[in-house]
């Protein structure tokens, strides 16, 4: 989970890192600009983060002559 934190005061973000403490949930500061960024666990590696965007951008997706060759097809339109 990524947590972009905005609008916020110190008592908020204690109120945050004691929940995390509490739950023993680990945060981790991953940019360290004026946005702050929390990932627990690990950071992926270049293969793991490769495989990530490669799948995402094939799940779902079909090139539109696949998918009017498999209309086609389905409904013997040739």
């Amino acid at each position: 989970m990524l947590l972009q934190l905005e609008n916020t005061n110190k008592e908020n973000i204690n109120k945050l890192l004691n929940f995390a403490k509490q739950n023993h949930l680990k945060l981790s500061m991953i940019d360290d600009n004026e946005n702050n960024y929390f990932l627990p666990g690990k950071p992926l590696t270049a293969a793991e983060l490769s495989q990530l965007i490669e799948n995402s951008r094939k799940s779902g997706s079909i090139r539109m002559e696949d998918a009017h060759t498999a209309i086609r097809n389905s409904f013997d339109a040739g």
